[in-house]
């Protein structure tokens, strides 16, 4: 069945995806236990595409939300990174073909042991599906760090660098000719400039935002719980979660009805690709064929075991005008209510569901009907489901590279009198956004060499008492001393090892990362003020 002809009910046609934070710590986390079995439950019995889970630490609660909605969403993975993972997963209804986990260079100070960042390793979990009409998605999933949002502060700070590493890794998504679906908890407001940064630098759209257009406005005095839900997408301290009672929230959250700190985030690609294969899967296991065709081997439920075939697919055309658009129809916060038979909130967050259709563009009468010869299943390919390619005519091959057909001048994502993509107003939106976080970063860059200078006076005040006591230690007169100078001696050689690490390892790891970032930045500022300057 070529593209042209997927009816507009067709299942293929429509995307859900869901993103949760399910609050899975181990001991920390009240209730875990029965609200992760309600978690599997409730996705086992929805139709939902792509579900993006955060926080789910322990690897024995995945596989239960794995074995429990195997037969729906049969292809799933589990991200390990830094010492306690990285508590990301992801579950999909469509063939994985890649799967990597993104650690965040800058993720938490051991100074602040508690916090738990530096020790897990925040990440942004991605994997590259294939769609059987949009080809490859590309899915992020990520958890950023929380809290810290006054500056200058190393969360805030680590959340900006955080958000940009994201924005460039999934730009280089988007120019190998990708959709990007990026999704998670980013502990960040909607005016905040790592959301800022994905909209404006990674050119993502803000799906809750794009059906709801109240989400991100100035919040009367007190909305009710429940319109903070439905109108502003508060998914996180609402006061209809029964984990908010037990957390010191600040009244000035409670009376706006929560915040917004969970997105699903979306984009077209930047270039139709040329792709020599495509991915077939198997919808159902079909007995062996015995006519002899050399198709004759049985071929295991790709629903269930994962197996595919490859087959050779025809190149996609150059205009990114014909090739499909997703277009959120949807979004809601959802997983509000009580688990059922208990008396708590599934978890201390609310989740997010959004739900996409593929708009396919009008073929021209011609193509179309060459096309439709073209794509006509064979009896050999009744097998098995074969993904279809974007376009209804060749492709004109650029000579000069096999991965990239030229750009066309009918691409609405192409402005041919710039090398780059953007137009005059979100080059502005842009430089702005990327001004206020170097302005941030270069404010907390210097609070940092002032804590790691601060901790090496500490590191050399505390070995200086650790030779001395080591010293005095030889003419203390009573014995029972020699148990209290060894206790002291060696919390002193603890406190001089630790604030050597923080003071001078881990600052200068620090300070070359943010000086890393902001050169990143401070060229990125100057080719969009170019851009914005010849765009004028």
């Amino acid at each position: 069945m070529s593209l042209a002809n997927y009816p507009s009910d067709h299942p293929d046609r429509t995307l859900k995806v869901l993103s949760f934070n399910v609050w899975g710590l181990a001991i920390i986390s009240k209730d875990r236990a029965s609200r992760i079995k309600a978690i599997a439950d409730y996705v086992a019995s929805s139709k939902y595409d792509i579900v993006c889970l955060q926080e789910l630490w322990i690897y024995k609660d995945f596989e239960i939300v794995r074995e429990g909605c195997r037969r729906n969403l049969p292809f799933s993975r589990f991200f390990h990174t830094g010492a306690l993972g990285s508590g990301l997963a992801i579950f999909t209804r469509f063939p994985l073909i890649s799967a990597q986990a993104l650690p965040y260079s800058l993720s938490g100070s051991p100074a602040q042991a508690f916090a738990g960042d530096f020790f897990v390793k925040k990440a942004a979990a991605n994997i590259v599906i294939i769609h059987p009409l949009l080809g490859e998605i590309e899915i992020w999933n990520t958890h950023m760090h929380a809290a810290g949002e006054h500056p200058p502060d190393t969360r805030q700070a680590h959340r900006i660098a955080q958000s940009w590493q994201l924005a460039n890794a999934i730009k280089n998504g988007a120019a190998k000719g990708r959709y990007i679906l990026a999704m998670g908890d980013f502990n960040s407001q909607p005016w905040s400039i790592p959301i800022g940064m994905l909209k404006h630098h990674a050119n993502l759209t803000d799906s809750f935002a794009s059906v709801t257009h109240t989400a991100n406005m100035d919040l009367p005095p007190q909305p009710t719980p429940e319109e903070a839900l439905r109108s502003y997408g508060m998914t996180c301290d609402s006061p209809l979660n029964t984990y908010s009672a037990g957390k010191p929230i600040p009244h000035n959250v409670l009376e706006k009805g929560g915040k917004r700190l969970d997105y699903i985030f979306y984009r077209q690609p930047s270039i139709a690709r040329r792709r020599p294969l495509v991915w077939g899967y198997r919808d159902e296991e079909e007995p062996s064929n015995q006519n002899g065709n050399g198709h004759g081997e049985s071929v295991e439920s790709g629903d269930f075991t994962g197996k595919g075939h490859m087959e050779i697919g025809k190149p996609l055309q150059s205009s990114i005008a014909k090739a499909p658009k997703l277009r959120c129809v949807k979004s809601e916060v959802v997983l509000t209510e009580i688990v059922p038979g208990q008396t708590f909130s599934y978890s201390d967050h609310f989740a997010l569901s959004s739900t996409f259709i593929i708009d396919v563009p009008p073929q021209e009468g011609s193509a179309s009907s060459s096309s439709t010869k073209q794509h006509t299943a064979t009896p050999s390919d009744n097998s098995f489901t074969p993904l279809v390619p974007l376009i209804s005519e060749p492709e004109q091959i650029n000579p000069t590279t096999t991965t990239f057909s030229p750009p066309s001048p009918d691409s609405p994502n192409v402005h041919m009198s710039s090398p780059r993509t953007s137009t005059s107003s979100t080059n502005q939106a842009k430089s702005s956004t990327v001004r206020s976080a170097l302005h941030l970063l270069r404010l907390y860059t210097r609070l940092s060499k002032q804590t790691a200078t601060f901790h090496l006076k500490i590191c050399l005040g505390s070995l200086i008492a650790l030779i001395a006591l080591t010293v005095g230690s030889a003419w203390q007169p009573k014995s029972w001393l020699q148990p209290i100078f060894t206790l002291v001696g060696g919390l002193l050689g603890a406190a001089t090892a630790t604030f050597l690490y923080t003071g001078f390892v881990w600052g200068r790891w620090e300070e070359g990362l943010l000086t890393e970032v902001t050169e990143e930045m401070e060229l990125e500022l100057r080719v969009a003020e170019m851009e914005e300057r010849i765009n004028a």
